[in-house]
């Protein structure tokens, strides 16, 4: 079992409309009642659960294959969430994020940072919504391709002095300086088929949404 390479996480924002079936699933606090309710059975489900009912904590126990109670604020329950899976699974590489986005703007950009941080750097983390995919691209050469119902993609800096050049979209640039205070790597579209070409001197946002 700790082999695992790939896992999603459903947090406790906005659900998706309909809950990927492919896949093992780590629940967070009132992602793990909705797994539940789903009738998925997650291999971790934690969190301070303190939004839910002592019934409902203990039916998502009974059918978690790990389960913690999250005692301390000093993390959040998603960056708690990513500390374990790491913990009970080194092997990982790959963890998908669900129920990120909506609701509260605190808990979205706390979670937008966690993308970018260097205790994950070595696993592919994405957010995903019903409109939206946000990864992180790294510092150097990144080749990526167009997804299926993805119209645009977006390139956001997090660092200031972040230059960019892309190649095969619809918009190409070398060596645009991105500014962190007006949005100038936006709505970009892809061009066919054609894989994208973004090398970068910083890491930056890649988000892509559907129209």
């Amino acid at each position: 079992m700790n082999e695992q390479r790939e896992v999603n996480i459903m947090l406790g924002g906005e659900f998706p409309t309909e809950v990927p079936t492919i896949g093992v699933w780590c629940g967070v606090d009132k992602g793990a009642l909705y797994l539940a309710d789903k009738g998925i059975r997650p291999l971790l489900s934690c969190g301070d659960f303190d939004s839910i009912s002592e019934f409902d904590r203990k039916k998502i126990e009974s059918i978690s294959e790990n389960f913690k109670i999250k005692e301390s604020q000093d993390l959040t329950d998603a960056d708690y969430a990513l500390e374990e899976l790491v913990r009970l699974y080194p092997s990982i590489e790959k963890i998908n994020i669900y129920g990120a986005t909506g609701k509260r703007l605190d808990h979205f950009f706390g979670n937008i940072f966690l993308l970018n941080n260097e205790k994950y750097e070595t696993i592919e983390l994405s957010i995903i919504d019903d409109n939206n995919i946000i990864t992180v691209a790294k510092k150097g050469l990144t080749i990526f391709e167009n997804i299926e119902g993805y119209k645009y993609f977006s390139i956001v800096p997090i660092y200031e002095n972040t230059l960019m050049t892309i190649k095969n979209s619809k918009y190409e640039v070398e060596n645009l300086a991105l500014t962190l205070n007006r949005p100038n790597a936006t709505s970009n579209e892809f061009k066919s088929n054609e894989e994208i070409k973004l090398e970068v001197s910083n890491n930056v946002l890649v988000m892509y949404s559907k129209d």
